[in-house]
């Protein structure tokens, strides 16, 4: 059976931070972007929520919609995905990232089925993507939504290495016969969030086998920063001041203002200025002023250079160095600013620049491909492997709320490790196996770190550090996490998500 079905196909979504994509897989041709209703690659992350009517919105309209209101629409949610069930309040209502997640699945998946007669557009299997960096709640959160959209979730992959089988897909159709082996860095800077991903990709007659070699990145780190950055630039220089406004206002004012920021970063991307208008961005107060590109990227020089930084902690984590690389893919809008493509230039080559894919929708293409080999592993003519490391160290909390690290980060998955541990007080009833992920010595410097909690009950009574608590932590290869704990006979596990 081929995996290709017009109306029952399988299909990749890039669930972005700011621009969400949706591609299918098509036999003989490869994955195919679905435009959106508009005729658009990509749908705007953004959801809008009219009181007055009940009204849910999603993408371009709800944006225009909330440049009126700003209260009532929310662009980002995928930082939000650190907790899941944190309440969000739109136009008066509550939502959860979760939900609010799912309705942008929903919209870009609606969008497709739209193009064919009403229930005949059906998916065989979605595969979603998360970025590499994310945290094990973050992936998990990722799945609940996908899981209540009805797309038929099948799995869940990285983003960069969704990126890098689009890239191994076009060597592939060059080179389908021929063997070879590259490093290649996956430099994936989108709308909210920085990866950095380094992979092995061996090419052979029957096999692609992707091997991670070290990851890193930033899921507070992307072009809604720099949009705020240039916003300051621009009030900074119009003399304007939004200090004092009153919220209605300001709100407003400030959606209005981004927007403006938001159009002349891209067009800095071109030229070497750009004229900024905001009409009425206070009542019969306006902006008029011409910003350089020189002055944007002097505005984003903080984020630049944690780039840089983070770049660099690669090399060492990798045991690498950038001669070493024999590609680099740009993955994300934001890896199109020029000072940032000068960056990667700079330290590795221009010649190295993977061009031939789109940063904007290589993601979902990637996932759309994945999303067929996971529907029939016979559909590619070639066997993929994808290894995988730890993107984050996980370990639990000890006694004094510090944090013991029983995997490391970047350990190649899977994976095993096992310790033992003991009561600090005498006659513990009841303790409780908190498990967190991060790389502070405190449990406080591993912010919304905590993946899950083990209950463990009916202690007998012993004197402190004469019952063994047995802790086990063990990675499959789809970076699934299972805890066991075992105490005095009695074993208590869980199973969780971990990216």
């Amino acid at each position: 059976m081929g995996t290709d079905n017009e109306t029952n196909p399988v299909l990749g979504f890039d669930l972005g931070t700011t621009f969400s994509a949706l591609a299918r897989w098509v036999d003989r041709k490869g994955p195919q972007i679905i435009q959106n209703r508009a005729g658009q690659d990509t749908t705007q992350s953004v959801v809008y929520y009219n009181p007055d009517n009940d009204e849910i919105l999603v993408g371009q309209i709800a944006y225009n919609k909330g440049l009126m209101v700003p209260e009532n629409m929310i662009v980002g949610v995928k930082r939000l995905m650190d907790d899941g069930n944190q309440k969000v309040m739109l136009g008066g209502k509550e939502f959860t990232p979760i939900t609010l997640s799912s309705l942008i699945l929903d919209k870009v998946y609606e969008d497709a089925k739209m193009k064919y007669p009403t229930g005949t557009f059906n998916s065989r299997g979605s595969v979603v993507t998360v970025p590499c960096y994310f945290k094990a709640h973050q992936m998990a959160n990722t799945r609940k939504a996908a899981e209540m959209t009805d797309i038929n979730c099948i799995g869940i992959i990285q983003e960069p290495i969704a990126a890098s089988l689009s890239y191994a897909l076009q060597i592939c159709e060059d080179h389908f016969n021929k063997e070879f082996n590259q490093k290649i860095l996956v430099f994936d800077l989108g709308g909210g969030t920085f990866d950095l991903t380094l992979f092995q990709l061996k090419h052979t007659e029957d096999t692609m086998f992707f091997e991670v070699l070290a990851s890193s990145g930033d899921d507070r780190l992307g072009g809604m920063d720099f949009d705020s950055c240039l916003a300051d630039v621009i009030l900074e220089k119009s003399g304007v001041s939004l200090d004092g406004v009153e919220p209605k206002l300001f709100n407003k004012a400030q959606r209005n203002l981004l927007e403006q920021s938001t159009l002349a970063k891209i067009a800095l991307s071109a030229s070497q200025d750009y004229f900024v208008a905001v009409p009425f961005i206070l009542p019969d107060v306006h902006i008029e002023v011409s910003i350089t590109r020189k002055e944007f990227e002097k505005s984003i020089k903080h984020y630049f250079d944690k780039i840089s930084k983070i770049i660099d902690k690669l090399w060492s984590s990798s045991n690498l160095k950038p001669s070493d690389i024999d590609r680099v893919i740009r993955v994300g809008g934001s890896s199109d600013i020029p000072c940032i493509k000068n960056l990667l230039d700079d330290i590795l080559g221009a010649e190295k620049t993977w061009s031939n894919i789109n940063p904007s929708t290589s993601v979902a293409e990637g996932a759309a491909m994945y999303a067929a080999y996971m529907d029939n592993k016979d559909f590619f003519d070639k066997k993929i492997v994808i290894r995988t490391r730890t993107s984050h160290a996980l370990g639990l909390k000890t006694n004094g709320n510090r944090f013991k690290e029983l995997i490391p980060a970047n350990r190649q998955a899977p994976c095993t490790a096992k310790q033992v541990f003991t009561t600090v007080k005498d006659n513990v009833k009841k303790l409780e196996i908190a498990v967190y992920q991060g790389s502070g010595r405190d449990i406080s410097e591993n912010t919304h770190s905590l993946i899950g909690k083990i209950p463990i009950e009916k202690l007998p009574p012993k004197p402190a550090g004469e019952i063994d608590i047995v802790v086990m932590f063990s990675i499959d290869m789809a970076q699934r996490l299972s805890i066991t704990a075992e105490v005095e006979g009695e074993k208590k596990s869980a199973v969780v998500d971990y990216a």
